[in-house]
């Protein structure tokens, strides 16, 4: 640096210190008339904000921001879709301090005029491809009419690249994007091009981290096999199912070109095992069951056998029970054993029941496709309030299925959920043989870009001449939280005495809208009708209805409702979490 330089850097400092300790730094604060959301904005992003409590502000300082400020707010309100604002920025004294006014009259907002969404590389002639390049449109969330903001356009974006990559097109990326505005007319136009690069294939795992359990429990896990098409959702299958054996205190699953395999993404696993021993203590409420209390053992690898042991003490308000089961590790095919033995006491509309169940299930891992199988044996006795009591036992054999064809399998927004039980319990070994068959129908469909719809119905029938001699849990109650809200739980169903118990049949159905009024938080209005009858003849829906809010979370909806149940003429509180199936 020349002496000249440092001579005129030194005048300068030496002026401004000098002008800041002849006069009192100018005191002021600004005041900004606005919408609420346009003055938030404008609080978080205006430079000028940012100088209220200098100490040594000076008045050029000062005059230089409130000169800057009106341009700066202009490209505020421009990134919130607001083009031809009427923007005022003036100072006066009051009290002795400066105020700062900044005054502004958005105008109206720019909306979506057209969008135009292009596509180059291999997805074009991929015969699969016309399917990716739908769901990219489909999902396109800042369409026509909507008032466009910069974010909502990155987001949009953002969108478009995860969708296309979400199947096949891991590479997926933007070649090129362009939003026209037309300041005049209130419009832009957007335009969007993605390219979507070559279609790839899943390769190798990759497991690191173990120490206490063999890799090859983790590689029985995973849906994917080298070759198969990318998919983003088998990654994630494939990291809940990780999680779910609590096998491992964290797990990461991610992909990496193989620079051996053009074309091929292997697979990074990436785990901390958890200690194979876990104590834990529990307190809640559920509108359902009412207060909780709950201790929890958990034994990973038990007598070393990769065996999961959990064993659950549990005390509510209704519900009392000590429960343990053991699960094996999927076999090859993707199959896993649960054993399990549940002691259970419950006070529920006037019906205390007292039981002891054990049993097996056999299920396949796939969540798409689930089939399972299983046999347990019921000793109950049961005493309605104002009847005798009764001992009923009953040997069942169980097969089920699954099928989920939804956009997301923990919040879903498109598609269907079905499922079909099948029972049996006979003579000799039961106190009375019957059959059984349960049926479930879940669907769901977005009507708007803010709405959802989901339709659910159930329904479900026992075949024996009475229920005497039928164990209450094969039998029908329903009523609560994620059934018909609006009536108390397992509150429908035959009146015996003062107590309401279990019938041969059920129905139950359900119509709910949700309006997201922001990104993960919605409102809800909800319909739900069912009862549970011992005759036919004498079945009628009990109405419930009401209104409800929705947040999303990673692990699916949570919902708090409030209901009207029409039979009862009462209103309640429900609470629930995840996809009522």
């Amino acid at each position: 640096m020349s002496s000249r330089l440092r001579g005129l850097l030194f005048a300068l400092v030496f002026a401004a210190a000098a002008s800041a300790l002849a006069a009192d730094p100018p005191k002021f604060h600004t005041e900004i008339e606005a919408p609420r959301e346009l003055a938030a904005a404008l609080r978080e992003n205006l430079e000028l904000l940012r100088w209220q409590d200098y100490d040594a502000l000076t008045p050029e300082l000062l005059d230089s921001l409130v000169a800057q400020a009106r341009q700066q707010a202009g490209e505020i309100l421009a990134t919130r879709g607001y083009f031809s604002p009427q923007i005022t920025v003036d100072t006066a004294e009051r009290d002795g301090a400066h105020v700062v006014r900044i005054a502004v009259e958005p105008g109206e907002p720019t909306r979506v005029r057209g969008v135009r969404i292009d596509f180059t590389g291999p997805v074009l002639e991929d015969p699969e491809g016309a399917a990716r390049i739908a769901a990219v449109r489909e999902a396109w969330p800042l369409v026509v009419g909507d008032v466009f903001t910069q974010p909502n356009w990155e987001a949009a974006k953002a969108r478009a690249v995860a969708t296309l990559g979400a199947e096949r097109y891991a590479g997926a990326t933007i070649t090129s994007s362009r939003a026209t505005v037309d300041p005049a007319a209130h419009a832009a136009d957007l335009e969007v091009t993605l390219a979507s690069g070559p279609p790839l294939v899943f390769g190798d795992l990759e497991i690191t981290g173990l120490d206490k359990h063999p890799e090859e429990v983790v590689r029985r896990l995973s849906p994917i096999h080298p070759g198969a098409p990318y998919s983003r959702e088998a990654l994630d299958v494939y990291q809940r199912r990780l999680i779910a054996t609590n096998y491992f205190a964290s797990v990461h699953v991610t992909v990496e070109p193989d620079p051996a395999r053009p074309g091929a993404m292997s697979v990074k696993v990436k785990v901390i095992e958890a200690p194979n021993r876990r104590i834990d203590v529990g307190l809640g409420y559920s509108t359902d069951t009412q207060y909780r209390a709950q201790l929890d053992y958990r034994d990973v690898n038990f007598l070393g056998s990769q065996q999961r042991l959990n064993a659950t003490l549990r005390y509510e308000t209704k519900v009392q029970g000590v429960a343990a089961s053991l699960q094996s590790p999927p076999s090859a095919d993707g199959w896993f054993n649960t054993y399990g033995a549940d002691f259970r006491a419950t006070q529920i509309e006037g019906l205390d029941t007292e039981s002891v169940s054990v049993g097996f299930v056999r299920k396949l891992t796939d969540e798409r496709n689930q089939p399972a199988w299983g046999a347990s044996y019921i000793f109950e006795r049961q005493k309605p309030e104002g009847s005798p009591s009764d001992n009923t036992y009953a040997l069942v054999a169980s097969a089920w299925y699954t099928w989920r064809r939804t956009d997301d399998l923990l919040s879903p927004r498109r598609g269907w959920n079905a499922t079909v039980q099948l029972s049996a319990a006979p003579p000799g070994v039961s106190s009375r043989a019957f059959g059984r068959a349960v049926g479930k129908f879940a669907w769901f469909h977005p009507l708007a870009r803010y709405v959802d719809v989901s339709v659910r119905a159930e329904a479900g029938a026992v075949f024996a001449d009475t229920s005497s001699g039928i164990p209450q849990a094969m039998l029908f109650r329903t009523g609560g939280d994620t059934t018909v809200r609006g009536y108390a739980f397992e509150s429908l169903g035959v009146k015996q005495g003062s107590a309401v118990v279990g019938g041969r049949y059920y129905g139950v159905a359900s119509a709910e809208t949700v309006y997201w009024a922001w990104e993960n938080i919605g409102i809800a209005a909800f319909v739900d009708a069912g009862n549970a009858v011992d005759q036919l003849s004498d079945f009628r829906f009990a109405l419930g209805y009401g209104l409800g809010g929705r947040v999303r979370t990673p692990a699916g909806p949570l919902r708090l409702d409030v209901a009207y149940g029409q039979d009862v003429k009462e209103f309640r509180i429900h609470f629930s979490f995840g996809v009522t199936f």
